[in-house]
């Protein structure tokens, strides 16, 4: 089964700028920059009543975990590679 290496970069990228300065083409935010990597990578399994612990439908509930998410990518315990394929 083959991985996607650049998708652990892009989530770790975007979760480190959520933390970042605004840019000059204006603030990350997290419904317009980080949402929707979200919802094509992780909401499928992290919503209420589905398999996933936590949910990260709204910054609320995501903000919490940003730390966690990372290291889950960095270490590829996250997104599941094994259901990549």
């Amino acid at each position: 089964m083959r991985t996607k290496p650049w998708l652990a970069g892009v989530v770790v990228g975007v979760l480190l700028l959520m933390c970042a300065k605004a840019s000059a083409a204006g603030a990350v935010t997290f419904n317009k920059d980080v949402l929707p990597i979200l919802q094509r990578n992780c909401q499928t399994c992290h919503r209420p009543g589905n398999i996933a612990p936590m949910s990260f439908l709204t910054y609320e509930t995501t903000r919490p975990w940003a730390k966690a998410m990372k290291a889950a990518v960095m270490t590829r315990q996250m997104p599941p590679w094994f259901a990549d394929s």
